[in-house]
Parts: C-alpha cells; sequence; structure tokens
C-alpha cells in the first residue's frame, strides 16, 4: 500500500522540475550564460581573466560554504523530509493512493473537455493574481520584523546557485501554501461560476505554459552569479535575473527593492522598483551575526523561531510598558 503513493509523490515533484529540466530551458540558460559571460568580463576584474566555463562553474560560487549548505539543506528539507511525510501519510491516510489513482482519471478526462479559449483565459488570469499577489506577500514578509526573522533564511546565501531558490524555512513555506490556495479558490471560483462544466482545477496546469516562457528568460538564472539584465525599457514591465540578485543585494540602495517575481510592474506601480543602469558587483546576504547563527542545517530551521519569538517578547514588553 504506500508504495504507489510514493511513486506519486516522485512523479509530481518531477512535473514541478520538468519545465526547469526542459532542453529549451537548458539551451536558453547556456546562450543567456554566454552573453552575460562577455558583458561581464568587459565591466568586471572578477571575471577579466576567466574562460566562459570557468565563468559558468567558477569554483569560488559551486564550492562556496554557502552553496554547500544549499546542497545539504535542500536534500534534507526536499527529499528526506518529503519521504518520511510521504510514508505517515500512506500510513495514516486510508484509500490514499486509489483517491490519487482516481483524481488523475477525473483531471485527464476533464482537461480534453475543457474549451481552448477558456484555458487560454483562466491561464493568464491565474497567471497575473498569482503574481500580483506572489508581491504583496513578499514585500510583507520583508516589512513585518516577525515574517522577516522567517524570510532571512531565504536572504542568507552569500553565493546565489539555483538551488538556492529553495533555501526556505517552513513556515515561509506554509505562507506561501495560503498564498496560492487563495489565488487558486478565488480565480478558479470566478471561472467556474462563468464558465460552468468547462473549467476544472486542471487548468492549473495551464499556468505552466506562463512559467515556462519565465524559466526560457531566464528564470533559471535569478539565483546564480550570472548576471543578465534586459535593460531599461523592459526592467519596468519584466523581471530580470540582474533585478532579482540585486533583491538579495546588502547594499543599501537595494534593500526593499524588486519585490517581484515575473512582472516588475508591481514594482513600479509601487514604488520599490530599481532598474541597474549597468553591470554591478553585489555582495549578498545578510547581517553577519545572523549568518554565523544559520550556517548549519539545524540553525536555518531553529534559529529563525528564536529570533520570532524575541520579536513577539519585545512586543508584549513595550506594549505592557505602554498600558502601565
Amino acid at each position: 500500500m504506500g508504495f504507489g503513493l510514493l511513486d506519486d509523490i516522485f512523479n509530481y515533484a518531477f512535473t514541478n522540475l520538468a519545465a526547469r529540466l526542459h532542453w529549451s530551458v537548458f539551451f536558453s540558460v547556456a546562450l543567456l550564460s554566454l552573453l552575460s559571460w562577455r558583458c561581464v568580463r568587459r565591466h568586471s576584474p572578477r571575471w577579466k581573466d576567466k574562460g566562459f566555463f570557468g565563468f559558468l562553474f567558477a569554483r569560488e560560487v559551486w564550492l562556496h560554504r554557502s552553496a554547500k549548505l544549499d546542497y545539504r539543506f535542500v536534500l534534507f528539507d526536499k527529499v528526506v523530509l518529503a519521504l518520511l511525510i510521504g510514508l505517515v501519510g500512506a500510513m495514516l491516510v486510508p484509500g490514499g493512493e486509489q483517491a490519487l489513482e482516481d483524481l488523475g482519471e477525473d483531471i485527464v478526462a476533464d482537461a480534453l473537455a475543457a474549451d481552448f479559449e477558456v484555458l487560454v483565459g483562466y491561464t493568464i488570469a491565474l497567471l497575473l493574481l498569482d503574481d500580483f499577489c506572489r508581491y504583496w506577500t513578499h514585500r510583507w514578509m520583508h516589512t513585518s520584523e516577525f515574517l522577516w526573522q522567517f524570510h532571512k533564511v531565504h536572504h542568507s546565501p552569500e553565493v546565489l546557485v539555483p538551488i538556492s531558490q529553495m533555501r526556505h524555512h517552513p513556515v515561509n513555506g506554509l505562507i506561501n501554501l495560503g498564498r496560492n490556495l487563495l489565488v487558486m479558490t478565488l480565480v478558479t471560483g470566478l471561472f467556474v461560476l462563468v464558465f460552468p462544466g468547462d473549467l476544472t482545477v486542471v487548468t492549473v496546469a495551464g499556468v505552466n505554459a506562463g512559467r515556462m516562457v519565465f524559466y526560457v528568460t531566464g528564470g533559471n538564472l535569478r539565483h546564480s552569479h550570472v548576471w543578465f539584465s534586459f535593460g531599461p525599457l523592459l526592467e519596468r514591465i519584466l523581471v530580470s535575473p540582474a533585478q532579482h540578485q540585486i533583491h538579495h543585494s546588502k547594499a543599501s540602495e537595494h534593500i526593499d527593492r524588486n519585490f517581484g517575481s515575473q512582472f516588475a510592474v508591481w514594482d513600479w506601480m509601487f514604488g520599490t522598483l530599481y532598474v541597474p543602469k549597468g553591470y554591478e558587483e553585489l555582495e549578498l546576504g545578510i547581517d553577519r551575526d545572523s549568518t554565523e547563527r544559520m550556517r548549519s542545517i539545524k540553525g536555518l530551521y531553529v534559529e529563525p523561531v528564536k529570533d520570532a519569538i524575541k520579536v513577539l517578547k519585545r512586543r508584549r514588553e513595550k506594549a505592557v510598558s505602554s498600558e502601565s
């Protein structure tokens, strides 16, 4: 009983990764990296004498202790914990495996019945509202002192490698999950109301088309040392890899800038946009004390909780003192 469920978990994980691992994405990453290398070696002493492969697979980035921590953290958080949760679920949820199989059959049938125009409209609506909510949720996690204690885990890498995108505290993950469920419920509910019988949650998969455009235009380079800018005009509409790398910068002019995920227009509209004028050398990470305390898997899980509790205690002490 349970092994079929584990297969479903692995298949689901692979499906989510499939877009990032598609050959077209790898091709675009190679092409954009080549263009980046030709540009930055003219402006950066750091990369001036590096060949293309030396630049793309720089040892000081991929073998940095921060990157090694990313590898260990993701292996534990995304693989070991996922296996444990899957095993527990297989044992505790009766009929879970059959339910997954039935759901899969229903999804395929409904997908074939959906109108193409409805699927496209649903995909666009879901993509835009999801990105809008990503912006405000991300901004909230920066402006809230309490939530920042958890979100700072994602900002703690001192170098960026593609796997750094998965360095998230579980509390951060729960907030993102809640956001996803809210957006899906609102958009799906509206479309089901307007197009009864023609739309099911399966068309959520349609958003992968939008995400694929994101990946092909450099989504996998956002968490990397490969600087790629879209230019000052387009970067007011779309978030470039360079803009997100700037978001991870410690420089005062970069703090709390470029919260957008795919569309920079939200940053432009709400005053948080930073458009680079050219290549910038960036120092990444957060304050030294937090960085040192989170140099282990245990630290990444436990230290944010301790810091969040301190925030709550300070708030309580302040409230008590104001009442007395």
